[in-house]
């Protein structure tokens, strides 16, 4: 026998990067909201930190499975997405990046009404706390910390100085006035500790205004009435909705709980093509070299005990190092470089570091015209994605792969570049499976325009609204928690006053 329905004033699914805003600033309204929550708490030491990630991608993932690939071979990886408070915000590199302005301005072109450049930079400015203060374009009393990698490093500074005497232009900010150009990287860190939306909104709001958290609880399907969505379904037990259920789980999970409530394609409750279709991932290119200079490869005991006591004392070193440490962005790709290497299973997530000073450069294209899906196989997600796919990203992989080679053999990378530990035969697909994978910014499987419309409201069914990184129409240019995060803070405003 089912349990008596929980009944809210909202019911928001998923408390990750999106849902965390979402729901933490319709309880400040002074809503009654339940945010339901598949993984656990996010107040563990491993999320405290960038290094975290390491075990955080075993431990805190979904690891949705994925189809055969036939264009790398038939190999059937695992896609990333945070499983736990904070969503994938609690997981990731915690690299910010915006995005352009012609990403946004395209959105609106194509029908997305109110969510050019000029409406959502509000937004971003209102969630962030930029270290360098306010301006036009950036914000300093929002709860998202931001500010520069707290890591500086030989590798790092070589990269910059390459890309200069390659003709970069030195940008003072990235997500500034304009993206082009060169620079240390941006990460969401306060003194080098993880400013995610969990953390700077959920878990800082006052104890009255917070929204009822429900952990280790799994949204099955959403409850229909009479053309309604009236509450979901967490495995018997009804969560019910005055107002509306708002979905916030990500690209893949939102999809998913849409499909397995027979809301999609030939749906049973509602016939809605494009529910799961247009799906997008960044596609990334990893090369790396030995080192001339010392990485976080061979750290010992003392220089831990080092690096812990500058990042006790100031959030600096190499604790509060990323990923994507200094960043190139051309008009095709996104280019970073980090001095570590390190691999992660693309099955089980688990990190292998080789005892070996290292570095990795990753050429990241921005805008692939490769499409997958999101389909079901016993009622579980699976992405169907052909990730080399599409001629055009083949050709563009392999240029971006050729512009880190300069770059990295250039004069001004020989004090810290050792020998190279890439297959030296950079040709076709065969070259790229063995050095292309994804770095996980799935969009689109909830597009604008297609399922939902600009106030986010899904379209067919009244009481649903989703507000993630599954509305984008199109990917953005660079990382997409910065988005998702804007989506979220958007998704609230239109909410909460039409």
């Amino acid at each position: 026998m089912s349990s008596a329905p929980v009944i809210a004033d909202y019911i928001v699914v998923g408390a990750g990067s999106a849902g965390s805003i979402v729901a933490t600033r319709l309880a400040a309204a002074g809503a009654d909201v339940i945010v339901v929550e598949a993984g656990g708490t996010d107040r563990r030491p491993d999320v405290v930190a960038g290094p975290g990630m390491l075990s955080l991608f075993a431990t805190a993932n979904w690891k949705y499975e994925c189809t055969p690939d036939p264009s790398r071979g038939g190999v059937a990886e695992r896609f990333a997405s945070g499983r736990i408070v904070g969503g994938s915000g609690s997981i990731n590199a915690m690299v910010y990046v915006r995005g352009r302005r012609s990403d946004y301005d395209d959105w609106a072109a194509t029908g997305c009404d109110g969510w050019s450049y000029d409406d959502v930079l509000p937004h971003f400015r209102a969630i962030e706390n930029w270290v360098d203060g306010a301006d036009e374009y950036r914000g300093d009393a929002g709860p998202i910390s931001v500010s520069w990698c707290g890591h500086d490093h030989p590798v790092d500074d070589a990269f910059i100085a390459a890309a200069v005497d390659a003709g970069h232009e030195p940008n003072p900010d990235y997500n500034g006035a304009s993206q082009t150009g060169v620079s240390k990287s941006q990460t969401n860190q306060r003194r080098g500790f993880r400013s995610s939306s969990a953390r700077a909104f959920m878990h800082r709001a006052p104890r009255d205004r917070r929204p009822r958290l429900l952990t280790r609880t799994h949204a099955e399907r959403i409850v229909v009435e009479n053309g309604r969505a009236t509450g979901i379904d967490c495995g018997g037990t009804i969560l019910r909705a005055r107002e509306e259920v708002i979905l916030c789980a990500g690209a893949i999970g939102s999809a998913a709980l849409l499909l397995r409530s027979g809301i999609g394609p030939d749906g049973e409750i509602a016939n809605l093509p494009g529910v799961g279709e247009n799906f997008q991932d960044h596609l990334s290119v990893t090369q790396y070299w030995e080192s001339k200079v010392p990485t976080a490869n061979t750290m010992g005991p003392i220089d831990a005990v080092r690096a812990a006591a500058s990042f006790a004392a100031s959030g600096t070193g190499t604790i509060a190092a990323s990923p994507f440490e200094a960043q190139l962005f051309t008009d095709e790709f996104q280019v970073a470089v980090t001095p570590i290497h390190y691999t992660i299973g693309r099955v089980d997530g688990r990190t292998r570091i080789e005892r070996k000073d290292a570095f990795t450069v990753y050429s990241v294209l921005m805008h692939p015209q490769g499409r997958g899906r999101v389909i079901l196989r016993d009622s579980r997600p699976v992405v169907d994605f052909a990730r080399l796919g599409h001629p055009a990203d083949v050709d563009a992989l392999l240029r971006g792969a050729r512009l880190v080679r300069d770059l990295v053999e250039s004069p001004a990378m020989t004090p810290v570049r050792g020998r190279s530990k890439n297959r030296d035969d950079l040709t076709g697909p065969d070259w790229l499976t063995q050095h292309e994978g994804s770095i996980y910014h799935a969009v689109g499987t909830c597009a604008m325009g297609t399922v939902v419309d600009p106030d986010l409201r899904l379209r067919g069914i009244a009481g649903l609204r989703i507000a993630d990184a599954s509305v984008m129409p199109t990917l953005t240019s660079g990382n997409t928690n910065a988005p998702t995060m804007m989506i979220a803070h958007r998704g609230a405003d239109l909410i909460l006053h039409g």
